[in-house]
Parts: C-alpha cells; sequence; structure tokens
C-alpha cells in the first residue's frame, strides 16, 4: 500500500494509520476478553462444590458465578468474575480450608485458581496471535473513525 503526502502531513498521516492498527488489534482484544470472561464463568461454575447434604444450599453457591463489565474505557477494558449475593464470602473459606467448630480443618476444594489459571495461559496466548496476526495483515484493515472525526 503506497501513499503520496506532503511533507508537513507526514505526522498526521502516520497517526491516523497506526490509529487505525490500534483501533484494529484493540476490536479484537475486546472480543476475545469477552470469551474469556464467558470460558472462566463456565469452567468455574462447573468446578464449584456442591453440598447436596443440606436441603437449603442445593447449588446456590454454583448458580451465584456471575460476570460483569468493570471498565469500559478508550484505555482499558476489563471484566471481572464474581460470586453474587451472600455467597461472595464462601470463596476464601472453600478455596483454602477453615477451622472447624471442633477444632479442625476442613481440606480445602481449589476450584477458583486452576480456572482461572488455565483462562489467562490461554488468554494471553491469544492475545499474543491477535497482535501477530494483526501485523501480518498489515494492521489497520477496519475503517474506524476518530471520535473528533463524527462531531
Amino acid at each position: 500500500m503506497s501513499y503520496k503526502i506532503k511533507t508537513n502531513e507526514i505526522s498526521s498521516a502516520v497517526g491516523d494509520l497506526l490509529y487505525q492498527y490500534s483501533a484494529d488489534i484493540q476490536y479484537d482484544v475486546i472480543k476475545e476478553t469477552d470469551e474469556a470472561a464467558d470460558k472462566l464463568l463456565k469452567l468455574i461454575k462447573n468446578q464449584s462444590p456442591v453440598d447436596w447434604r443440606k436441603v437449603k444450599r442445593r447449588g446456590k453457591y454454583k448458580r451465584s458465578w456471575k460476570v460483569k463489565t468493570t471498565q469500559d474505557t478508550f484505555a482499558v477494558y476489563e471484566k471481572t468474575v464474581y460470586a453474587s449475593g451472600k455467597e461472595y464470602r464462601l470463596t476464601h473459606l472453600l478455596e483454602f480450608g477453615h477451622k472447624t467448630r471442633s477444632g479442625g480443618r476442613t481440606k480445602p476444594q481449589s476450584h477458583i485458581k486452576p480456572a482461572a489459571d488455565r483462562i489467562t495461559s490461554e488468554y494471553v496466548n491469544e492475545i499474543k496471535e491477535i497482535v501477530r496476526r494483526s501485523a501480518r495483515q498489515g494492521g489497520g484493515k477496519r475503517t474506524y473513525k476518530r471520535r473528533s472525526d463524527t462531531t
């Protein structure tokens, strides 16, 4: 791809190309972040312990897991997977074990950390692939308008 530009327009031309390249990557990263958060939610739900002996609590902890967007700005896009309601109090106790009333300790039921480690490694590899793929394709294939151009 070649451009004919004047010398006084070089900075704006390079800026536009870099903007298109970063917007290209940003779009794919947001999509991958959504997919990774959903995968993590499913994995934690599947691995969450369920106490079937207590009739009142059947799977309440497992069903309490949710995902929400915590930050969505131009520079930062963040999703959080969390246990909602009163069930958030159980996460630490189940993950690391705790003391019982009789003085003993419960066995830890690690279900959050293994799922997070697995999804994090997959997520990092996929982000690296997105950057490589965009660089191979020349970047900036999608057309985006700057916010200042739309007003």
